[in-house]
């Protein structure tokens, strides 16, 4: 049963990540079609900090579930 939960919170996890690495990248676009250079500078850097951070979720959630299936195919887990 740990193994169900296990993989329960890996999809929750990755699909939050997707979520929110294209709501970054919607802002980003959003950010260059404003006229106010006052809120593109804070919206396109938040947007970056955004992205920045899911493609690093997702690039650990990527070595997390390699790391899972490689020790399976050894019979460690």
């Amino acid at each position: 049963m740990s193994v169900l939960y296990w993989w329960c919170g890996f999809l929750f996890s990755a699909f939050c990540a997707l979520s929110f690495l294209i709501f970054g990248i919607y802002i980003l676009i959003i950010s260059f079609s404003l006229h106010n250079p006052f809120i593109f500078i804070p919206l396109f850097f938040s947007s970056s900090l955004m992205i920045l951070v899911c493609l690093s979720l997702i690039a650990g959630l990527t070595v997390k579930i390699i790391a899972r299936l490689k020790g399976k195919r050894e019979g460690v887990d």
